[in-house]
Protein backbone atom coordinates (compact mmCIF):
# COMPACT_ATOMS: atom_id res chain seq x y z
CA UNK A 1 0.00 0.00 0.00
CA UNK A 2 1.24 3.31 -0.86
CA UNK A 3 0.51 6.49 0.76
CA UNK A 4 0.32 9.87 -1.35
CA UNK A 5 2.93 12.34 0.41
CA UNK A 6 0.50 15.23 0.11
CA UNK A 7 -0.81 13.59 2.93
CA UNK A 8 2.37 13.51 5.51
CA UNK A 9 4.89 16.28 3.97
CA UNK A 10 3.15 19.39 5.20
CA UNK A 11 3.40 20.92 2.34
CA UNK A 12 0.25 22.36 0.79
CA UNK A 13 -2.71 20.88 -0.32
CA UNK A 14 -2.26 21.85 -4.17
CA UNK A 15 0.68 19.95 -4.76
CA UNK A 16 -0.05 17.19 -7.06
CA UNK A 17 -0.33 13.84 -5.53
CA UNK A 18 3.14 12.21 -5.48
CA UNK A 19 3.40 8.21 -4.30
CA UNK A 20 6.43 6.86 -1.85
CA UNK A 21 6.71 4.04 -3.90
CA UNK A 22 7.43 6.08 -6.90
CA UNK A 23 9.53 4.87 -9.55
CA UNK A 24 12.65 6.86 -10.39
CA UNK A 25 13.15 7.70 -14.06
CA UNK A 26 16.39 7.96 -15.83
CA UNK A 27 18.29 10.91 -15.28
CA UNK A 28 16.10 12.05 -12.12
CA UNK A 29 16.75 11.89 -8.75
CA UNK A 30 13.61 11.05 -6.50
CA UNK A 31 12.69 13.48 -3.89
CA UNK A 32 10.55 13.31 -0.86
CA UNK A 33 9.43 16.26 0.69
CA UNK A 34 9.70 16.22 4.44
CA UNK A 35 7.58 19.40 6.04
CA UNK A 36 7.64 21.25 3.14
CA UNK A 37 11.28 20.53 2.27
CA UNK A 38 12.24 18.25 -0.70
CA UNK A 39 14.89 15.95 0.52
CA UNK A 40 16.57 13.95 -2.17
CA UNK A 41 16.90 10.03 -2.13
CA UNK A 42 20.44 9.31 -2.61
CA UNK A 43 23.09 7.44 -0.81
CA UNK A 44 26.30 9.69 0.07
CA UNK A 45 27.92 7.82 -3.23
CA UNK A 46 24.83 8.42 -5.30
CA UNK A 47 25.21 12.11 -4.35
CA UNK A 48 28.45 12.40 -5.64
CA UNK A 49 27.98 10.64 -8.52
CA UNK A 50 25.42 13.57 -8.99
CA UNK A 51 28.21 16.19 -8.05
CA UNK A 52 30.37 15.04 -10.44
CA UNK A 53 28.14 15.24 -13.64
CA UNK A 54 27.11 18.89 -11.77
CA UNK A 55 30.61 19.68 -12.43
CA UNK A 56 30.41 18.55 -15.99
CA UNK A 57 27.37 20.16 -17.37
CA UNK A 58 29.34 23.95 -15.79
CA UNK A 59 25.75 25.22 -14.82
CA UNK A 60 25.64 26.58 -10.86
CA UNK A 61 24.39 24.39 -8.78
CA UNK A 62 23.34 24.98 -4.61
CA UNK A 63 23.84 21.32 -2.58
CA UNK A 64 22.15 21.61 0.41
CA UNK A 65 22.86 19.45 3.85
CA UNK A 66 19.88 19.72 5.85
CA UNK A 67 18.99 18.09 9.68
CA UNK A 68 16.36 18.62 11.70
CA UNK A 69 16.90 22.01 12.66
CA UNK A 70 17.08 23.31 9.55
CA UNK A 71 13.18 21.58 8.53
CA UNK A 72 12.33 23.60 12.16
CA UNK A 73 13.71 26.67 10.62
CA UNK A 74 12.02 26.46 7.50
CA UNK A 75 8.36 26.29 9.28
CA UNK A 76 8.67 30.12 9.81
CA UNK A 77 11.56 31.19 7.60
CA UNK A 78 9.40 31.82 4.16
CA UNK A 79 13.07 32.36 2.45
CA UNK A 80 14.61 29.60 3.61
CA UNK A 81 11.91 27.43 2.85
CA UNK A 82 11.53 28.57 -1.09
CA UNK A 83 15.33 27.93 -1.14
CA UNK A 84 15.49 24.34 0.48
CA UNK A 85 12.50 24.25 -2.49
CA UNK A 86 14.93 25.41 -5.27
CA UNK A 87 18.32 24.03 -4.45
CA UNK A 88 19.26 21.43 -6.71
CA UNK A 89 20.06 18.47 -3.78
CA UNK A 90 19.00 18.79 -0.25
CA UNK A 91 20.51 16.00 1.45
CA UNK A 92 19.97 14.47 4.95
CA UNK A 93 22.58 15.06 7.30
CA UNK A 94 20.69 13.47 10.31
CA UNK A 95 19.64 10.56 11.91
CA UNK A 96 16.53 12.13 13.26
CA UNK A 97 15.32 12.95 9.18
CA UNK A 98 16.01 9.38 8.57
CA UNK A 99 14.25 7.53 11.10
CA UNK A 100 11.69 9.93 11.85
CA UNK A 101 11.11 10.06 7.81
CA UNK A 102 10.00 6.31 8.01
CA UNK A 103 7.62 5.79 10.50
CA UNK A 104 5.80 8.56 8.15
CA UNK A 105 6.47 6.48 5.58
CA UNK A 106 9.19 8.46 3.64
CA UNK A 107 12.01 6.22 3.78
CA UNK A 108 15.40 8.31 2.71
CA UNK A 109 18.21 5.39 2.55
CA UNK A 110 20.91 7.07 4.59
CA UNK A 111 22.27 10.05 6.75
CA UNK A 112 24.84 12.16 4.29
CA UNK A 113 26.76 14.20 6.89
CA UNK A 114 28.48 17.27 5.95
CA UNK A 115 32.62 16.39 7.11
CA UNK A 116 31.80 12.86 5.55
CA UNK A 117 30.76 14.40 2.31
CA UNK A 118 33.17 17.24 1.86
CA UNK A 119 35.72 15.10 2.95
CA UNK A 120 34.73 12.22 0.03
CA UNK A 121 34.68 15.92 -2.29
CA UNK A 122 37.90 16.38 -1.85
CA UNK A 123 38.86 12.60 -2.63
CA UNK A 124 36.83 13.18 -5.39
CA UNK A 125 38.39 16.09 -6.80
CA UNK A 126 42.02 15.44 -6.28
CA UNK A 127 40.93 12.15 -8.80
CA UNK A 128 39.75 14.25 -11.43
CA UNK A 129 41.76 17.35 -11.20
CA UNK A 130 38.88 19.61 -9.64
CA UNK A 131 39.65 23.28 -7.79
CA UNK A 132 38.06 23.57 -4.57
CA UNK A 133 37.55 26.80 -2.61
CA UNK A 134 36.95 27.23 1.04
CA UNK A 135 35.21 30.06 2.47
CA UNK A 136 34.21 30.57 6.13
CA UNK A 137 35.47 29.91 9.68
CA UNK A 138 38.47 31.62 11.65
CA UNK A 139 42.34 32.21 9.61
CA UNK A 140 43.62 29.79 12.81
CA UNK A 141 40.97 26.64 11.26
CA UNK A 142 41.25 27.73 8.02
CA UNK A 143 44.96 27.04 7.91
CA UNK A 144 44.93 24.06 10.01
CA UNK A 145 41.70 22.99 7.39
CA UNK A 146 44.04 23.37 4.49
CA UNK A 147 46.69 21.50 6.34
CA UNK A 148 44.76 18.73 7.39
CA UNK A 149 43.06 18.00 3.28
CA UNK A 150 46.46 17.96 1.56
CA UNK A 151 47.49 15.69 3.86
CA UNK A 152 44.70 13.64 3.60
CA UNK A 153 44.37 14.39 -0.54
CA UNK A 154 48.19 15.42 -1.52
CA UNK A 155 46.95 15.98 -5.28
CA UNK A 156 43.89 18.47 -3.58
CA UNK A 157 43.98 21.90 -5.64
CA UNK A 158 43.12 24.50 -3.40
CA UNK A 159 42.46 27.15 -5.84
CA UNK A 160 41.43 29.66 -2.67
CA UNK A 161 40.56 30.42 0.85
CA UNK A 162 38.95 33.24 2.91
CA UNK A 163 38.08 33.63 6.03
CA UNK A 164 34.79 36.30 5.81
CA UNK A 165 33.90 38.73 8.95
CA UNK A 166 31.81 36.87 11.68
CA UNK A 167 28.68 38.54 10.96
CA UNK A 168 25.33 38.24 10.43
CA UNK A 169 24.83 38.68 7.05
CA UNK A 170 28.01 40.19 4.49
CA UNK A 171 27.25 43.18 3.03
CA UNK A 172 27.67 43.86 -0.67
CA UNK A 173 31.64 45.07 -0.45
CA UNK A 174 32.40 41.62 1.10
CA UNK A 175 30.06 39.88 -1.65
CA UNK A 176 32.15 41.62 -4.24
CA UNK A 177 35.40 40.36 -2.26
CA UNK A 178 34.33 36.72 -2.63
CA UNK A 179 32.89 37.10 -5.89
CA UNK A 180 36.12 37.99 -7.48
CA UNK A 181 38.46 36.00 -5.09
CA UNK A 182 36.28 33.15 -6.91
CA UNK A 183 36.59 34.06 -10.49
CA UNK A 184 40.64 34.34 -9.72
CA UNK A 185 40.44 31.34 -8.64
CA UNK A 186 38.88 29.18 -11.05
CA UNK A 187 37.09 26.82 -8.71
CA UNK A 188 34.94 23.94 -9.45
CA UNK A 189 33.43 23.09 -5.99
CA UNK A 190 33.06 26.07 -3.48
CA UNK A 191 32.91 25.03 0.26
CA UNK A 192 31.17 27.65 3.05
CA UNK A 193 31.69 27.18 6.77
CA UNK A 194 29.36 29.21 7.93
CA UNK A 195 26.04 29.01 10.97
CA UNK A 196 22.70 27.54 8.99
CA UNK A 197 20.94 29.17 7.31
CA UNK A 198 23.10 31.89 6.88
CA UNK A 199 25.37 29.91 4.42
CA UNK A 200 22.14 28.63 2.62
CA UNK A 201 21.24 32.09 2.26
CA UNK A 202 24.16 33.89 0.84
CA UNK A 203 25.13 30.77 -1.77
CA UNK A 204 21.53 31.00 -2.86
CA UNK A 205 21.31 34.95 -3.39
CA UNK A 206 24.39 34.79 -5.10
CA UNK A 207 24.25 31.65 -6.93
CA UNK A 208 23.40 33.75 -10.68
CA UNK A 209 26.82 35.42 -10.14
CA UNK A 210 28.90 32.55 -8.73
CA UNK A 211 31.55 31.45 -10.64
CA UNK A 212 31.46 28.11 -9.41
CA UNK A 213 29.94 25.05 -10.94
CA UNK A 214 29.11 23.67 -7.08
CA UNK A 215 28.59 25.30 -3.85
CA UNK A 216 27.81 23.23 -1.19
CA UNK A 217 27.38 24.64 2.43
CA UNK A 218 29.07 22.54 5.11
CA UNK A 219 28.49 23.81 8.56
CA UNK A 220 30.67 22.93 11.30
CA UNK A 221 32.31 20.39 8.93
CA UNK A 222 35.28 23.00 9.24
CA UNK A 223 36.19 23.01 12.58
CA UNK A 224 35.82 18.67 12.38
CA UNK A 225 37.91 18.23 8.97
CA UNK A 226 40.40 20.43 10.91
CA UNK A 227 40.66 19.15 14.45
CA UNK A 228 39.81 22.30 16.18
CA UNK A 229 36.69 20.88 17.15
CA UNK A 230 36.41 16.60 18.24
CA UNK A 231 33.54 14.87 16.49
CA UNK A 232 31.54 12.41 17.97
CA UNK A 233 32.59 8.84 18.12
CA UNK A 234 31.34 6.59 15.20
CA UNK A 235 29.31 4.20 17.47
CA UNK A 236 27.51 7.71 18.58
CA UNK A 237 26.77 8.70 15.56
CA UNK A 238 25.29 5.39 14.51
CA UNK A 239 23.09 6.13 17.04
CA UNK A 240 21.99 9.28 16.45
CA UNK A 241 23.56 10.74 19.02
CA UNK A 242 25.96 12.83 17.63
CA UNK A 243 23.94 16.62 18.07
CA UNK A 244 24.00 15.12 21.88
CA UNK A 245 27.87 15.05 21.97
CA UNK A 246 27.84 18.14 20.29
CA UNK A 247 25.19 19.68 22.92
CA UNK A 248 27.32 18.28 25.57
CA UNK A 249 30.59 19.91 24.57
CA UNK A 250 28.98 23.40 23.90
CA UNK A 251 25.91 23.96 25.77
CA UNK A 252 25.63 27.21 25.81
CA UNK A 253 26.32 28.13 22.08
CA UNK A 254 24.20 24.81 21.02
CA UNK A 255 21.20 24.50 23.27
CA UNK A 256 18.56 26.60 21.72
CA UNK A 257 19.62 24.99 18.05
CA UNK A 258 19.28 21.12 19.38
CA UNK A 259 16.66 21.80 22.40
CA UNK A 260 13.96 24.03 20.86
CA UNK A 261 14.95 22.51 17.07
CA UNK A 262 14.47 18.98 18.17
CA UNK A 263 11.33 20.00 20.15
CA UNK A 264 9.66 21.69 16.88
CA UNK A 265 10.61 18.81 14.54
CA UNK A 266 9.29 16.53 17.06
CA UNK A 267 6.19 18.21 17.17
CA UNK A 268 5.61 18.23 13.72
CA UNK A 269 6.74 14.72 13.21
CA UNK A 270 4.04 13.87 16.24
CA UNK A 271 0.92 15.07 14.34
CA UNK A 272 2.35 13.93 10.42
CA UNK A 273 2.92 10.31 12.57
CA UNK A 274 -1.15 10.51 13.27
CA UNK A 275 -1.88 11.80 10.15
CA UNK A 276 -0.19 8.90 8.11
CA UNK A 277 -1.73 6.15 10.42
CA UNK A 278 -4.85 7.35 9.91
CA UNK A 279 -4.69 7.87 6.64
CA UNK A 280 -3.44 3.97 6.40
CA UNK A 281 -6.31 2.96 8.30
CA UNK A 282 -9.10 4.67 6.39
CA UNK A 283 -7.46 2.96 3.31
CA UNK A 284 -6.67 -0.38 4.45
CA UNK A 285 -10.57 -0.10 5.79
CA UNK A 286 -12.04 1.31 2.69
CA UNK A 287 -10.27 -1.86 0.35
CA UNK A 288 -11.40 -4.28 2.63
CA UNK A 289 -15.01 -3.76 1.62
Amino acid sequence: MTIPLSDISGTVPNMPSTEIEEKRTPGTIRQIPIFGVPFQCVSQHEALMAIERFIEERVPRQVVLANAYTVALAQRDAALLELLQKATLVLADGMSLVWGGRWIGARLPQRVAGPDLMEALCRLASRNGYRVFLAGTSEGTMQKLREKLLRLCPELQIAGAYSPPMCECLDEDENMKILSMLKDARADILFVGMSCPKQEKWIANNLHRLPVTVSVGVGAAFDFLSGTVPRAPLWLRHCGLEWFYRLCREPRRLWKRYLLGNFIFLSLLGSAWVRYHLRKSVLFTSNSR
